[in-house]
């Protein structure tokens, strides 16, 4: 794979790696800091990610389980995360051909539909089941704004084990 903004060769992704990283977002949206507005969706950010640049490790099904493991977490309607994670990396393995080319903060402003579809969809949920419409819950599109904006550090904190290094050592093979 090669990464399109420094035009380097990437190493071949390490799926424990992957995965590790699933598990540390997983971790850090356990983290009981609230259900803030400004407080971003750590793994949707990391399912994202890899389901652009790796979606042959990270599909859907994982996206499904992962999203109920978060509607357990929350105790909100089963299946709610679920179909949405899953939907957005659906989205995410369609458009991963489009969005690879662009450099990261072009990238950050083409999925920033997809981080609100994934910050509002429960609160249509809600409001489609109940017939109740809280406003103050439309604070999910400022969380949405700052998942696009941690999407170029994410970028390059999770791309960080497959860069090669510039400096070639000519005594080395790879």
């Amino acid at each position: 794979m090669i990464d399109f903004q420094s035009g380097y060769i990437l190493r071949p992704v390490n799926a424990p790696f992957i995965y590790f990283s699933l598990l540390c977002a997983l971790l850090l949206n356990f983290m009981p800091i609230g259900n803030y507005g400004w407080v971003p969706d750590w793994l949707i950010i990391c399912i994202v990610f890899w389901n652009i640049h790796q979606h042959r490790h990270v599909g859907v099904i994982i996206a499904f389980a992962l999203g109920l493991l978060m509607d357990v977490h929350n105790s909100d309607l089963l299946g709610l995360h679920a179909f949405s994670y899953s939907l957005v990396a659906y989205l995410a393995i369609s458009w991963h051909r489009r969005i690879i080319t662009l450099n990261v903060f072009t990238q950050a402003l083409h999925l920033l539909p997809i981080f609100l579809l994934v910050s509002l969809f429960p609160v249509l949920t809600h409001w489609i089941l109940s017939g109740e419409f809280y406003w103050w819950a439309l604070t999910g599109s400022i969380q949405a704004a700052i998942e696009a904006m941690l999407w170029p550090l994410a970028t390059r904190i999770l791309l960080a084990p497959q860069r090669r290094p510039i400096d070639v050592d000519h005594n080395r093979p790879l």
